[in-house]
């Protein structure tokens, strides 16, 4: 506790902690009852709290009210211009730990991961109501913590009126729909939103490959930037369709004899190996997967599932091609993507070039007392 990072385990409590309470944080107290700081608890978790102050004197609404404050204060430095979808609220990257809010458009989309952080509603929602007036705020509950913490799974709407299902919002100018209530995370994938401006700016003239492919927005900012021809390859159709969606509010019509973009409902896997029998060359590859591992006991399988891929995916690019490989499993550390990457090119038997290292936004801030909270790596390479 005196490194200030935030997470409390059972295994180091002498007794288990009460239930969370709505009236406020319980006290994290050392041997001799001194105080180490202020918990919402989550009694059936191996992590039984998460800290939200370290000081001697328990935290108030005004307290949190002012975290929020400063949270979004650095959104008004960070997020572009033009961009109404971005991430609010980072859980421990912003000091509330457990607590996500994105916003797109005019509805924010919050996450409240644990029994704790639930049990702190009356500490945040009247802050982003008095922030946010006049938005929408519906609480996504589908979550496998709060299923392992008991806790209801029905999105509930907290504040305004009904939600459609899919939201637009705006991306430095491009044009998303969130899909609230039946998309991955909140909706879309907020955290990648620099690394398609990357991909805005080294897709013209190039011809962009965009594997597990989603909401179809990588390819929609690769032809922004000026590529000729994109192909989305999903294993679900949803995904496609709503792929498709996104190309047309961007004015890239999928269907008419200008066309830049096809759309390939396969498992990626198998696809690219089919593209390699067919020796296939793409100047930009992107592979961007679901998390392969979500705990430590699935990290050696999810790092043979990206080597695979990466070295299929390699194999694809002509000398001076450029390949955007990421994972957002957050056991896989950044120093052993690197690794796995290096085993793909090797096996691959191609030289590559480490352009850039990225990882999320500056809209998902990491806690230098709580590194966990970093989980996206990207890695943008160039085949020599």
């Amino acid at each position: 506790m005196r490194r200030c990072h935030p997470w409390v385990f059972a295994g180091s409590l002498e007794s288990t902690p009460p239930p969370a309470s709505p009236r406020g944080p319980l006290p994290v107290t050392a041997g001799r009852g001194e105080v180490l700081g202020w918990a919402f608890t989550s009694p059936r978790s191996p992590l039984a709290a998460r800290l939200w102050s370290f000081l001697p004197d328990a935290p108030d609404p005004g307290f949190v009210k002012e975290l929020i404050r400063s949270a979004l204060a650095l959104r008004q430095r960070v997020v572009p211009e033009d961009t109404d979808g971005y991430r609010a609220i980072h859980a421990e990257g912003d000091f509330l730990p457990g607590l996500v809010v994105d916003r797109y458009g005019p509805v924010l989309a919050v996450q409240a991961t644990t029994e704790g952080t639930e049990m702190a509603r009356p500490y945040w929602l009247p802050p982003l109501q008095e922030f946010f007036p006049g938005s929408v705020i519906v609480q996504k509950n589908d979550l496998s913590s709060r299923e392992g913490e008991g806790l209801a799974l029905e999105d509930e709407l907290l504040w305004g009126e009904h939600v459609p299902e899919r939201v637009e919002f705006r991306e430095r100018g491009m044009r998303f729909l969130a899909d609230i209530f039946s998309g991955q995370k909140t909706g879309f994938f907020l955290d990648q939103r620099e690394n398609r401006n990357l991909i805005r700016q080294h897709a013209g003239g190039r011809k962009v490959l965009n594997l597990f492919s989603y909401s179809g927005a990588f390819g929609v900012a690769a032809i922004a930037g000026g590529s000729p021809w994109v192909e989305q390859v999903d294993s679900a159709a949803p995904a496609l369709e709503l792929a498709r969606l996104n190309h047309r509010l961007n004015g890239q019509d999928p269907e008419g004899p200008d066309r830049k973009v096809d759309f390939i409902l396969a498992d990626v896997f198998d696809d690219l190996r089919v593209r390699y029998t067919l020796a296939q060359k793409w100047d930009l590859v992107i592979t961007d997967p679901p998390a392969f591992a979500k705990k430590r006991g699935d990290v050696e399988r999810a790092c043979r599932g990206y080597k695979d891929i990466n070295r299929l995916a390699i194999k694809l690019l002509p000398p001076g091609g450029l390949l955007l490989a990421c994972s957002c499993s957050g056991p896989v550390s950044a120093e052993l993507f690197q690794k796995v990457l290096f085993a793909a090119a090797l096996d691959a038997g191609a030289r590559i070039q480490i352009l850039e290292e990225r990882g999320a936004g500056p809209d998902h801030p990491v806690s230098v007392y709580c590194p966990e909270g970093s989980y996206l790596k990207a890695f943008l390479l160039r085949r020599v």
